[in-house]
């Protein structure tokens, strides 16, 4: 299992925390064998996206990754839900457009969030497993605490969202970054970063059609 430990540090926003992500799992009966992807292979796509959903951190409530698909206690608030539409503004081209709300649950992590975004920029990346490409796409967005309702004007981007095929609990993933500007190509820069497979919803793959097609 691939798991990245990061510091979450924003100026004005709140103290330091520790998020772990990963964007594997190791131990799900059907999908053992092959590795998540690397998302470098990066082009123009001619797909959109849609979805909803939920993720916990790996392994929750279960002692490890043998079950990534297990949910965090409720008193723990230790996940974040979502739901966005995202698609390129026409077949092959790299500006995109759609809109995405992101909304972290955990106190300990900026007092908790709510984040509304707009996609102006999306792309294709490699899916090793279902053959269907996933979707990474980014922009601009206003985040505000819960606990004190102090708004802020970050960049947001989803490295990755993939339909990896139905349910999408258990098999479906994503990744989510905040960064105070443009993202580095990995993330390395990202105040926020939270990853890992659906334990609630869905990420749908959508051919392009109409007018953009």
């Amino acid at each position: 299992m691939m798991q990245r430990k990061h510091l979450i540090l924003v100026p004005g926003l709140l103290a330091a925390a520790v998020v772990a992500v990963a964007c594997r799992d190791s131990a799900t009966p059907a999908r053992s064998v092959a590795p998540r992807p690397e998302f470098w292979a990066v082009s123009a796509a001619c797909f959109r996206m849609t979805g909803g959903g939920r993720i916990d951190k790996p392994g929750a409530n279960m002692g490890g990754a043998e079950s990534p698909t297990g949910k965090n206690t409720p008193g723990s608030r230790d996940f974040a839900t979502f739901g966005f539409q995202a698609r390129p503004t026409a077949c092959n081209s790299t500006s995109g457009s759609g809109h995405i709300t992101w909304v972290e649950h955990s106190t300990a992590i900026f007092g908790g969030f709510v984040l509304h975004g707009d996609v102006d920029t999306f792309v294709k990346v490699a899916s090793e497993y279902s053959g269907k490409p996933c979707g990474r796409f980014s922009g601009p967005a206003r985040a505000k605490r819960r606990d004190t309702g102090e708004m802020v004007s970050v960049f947001f981007e989803v490295h990755h969202a993939c339909d990896e095929g139905e349910p999408g609990v258990g098999h479906d993933h994503i990744r989510m970054l905040i960064c105070l500007t443009t993202c580095d190509p990995e993330g390395g820069n990202a105040v926020y970063d939270r990853a890992g497979l659906l334990t609630g919803g869905n990420l749908q793959y959508h051919r392009l059609t109409g007018r953009g097609a």
